[in-house]
């Protein structure tokens, strides 16, 4: 994983959510672990080792309909997709 995806994931973790208006209320799933800023902190807890693959967190790190809707209006210019796919890579 390079330090900019890394990065990336910082910088979206504590980010106030700007992207959030690009998922659709209409959406058929809400849930808030599933915003890009959620996801980021989920991914920087796996990669430091605070949460393990048995936890469940590499599943929750696929489901991504949040962080597609979001690709292109990020604040910020991150693709949040992108690092989490550095993150499950193998």
């Amino acid at each position: 994983m390079t330090e900019d995806a890394r990065k990336a994931l910082r910088t979206c973790a504590f980010c106030p959510n700007t992207c959030r208006p690009a998922h659709p209320a209409s959406a058929a799933l809400q849930i808030e672990s599933q915003t890009p800023s959620a996801m980021s902190l989920l991914a920087l807890a796996h990669l430091d080792g605070r949460l393990d693959a048995a936890s469940g967190v590499l599943q929750a790190l696929k489901r991504r309909d949040a962080v597609h809707a979001s690709l292109g209006r990020c604040s910020y210019g991150l693709d949040i997709g992108a690092a989490l796919d550095a993150v499950l890579a193998p």
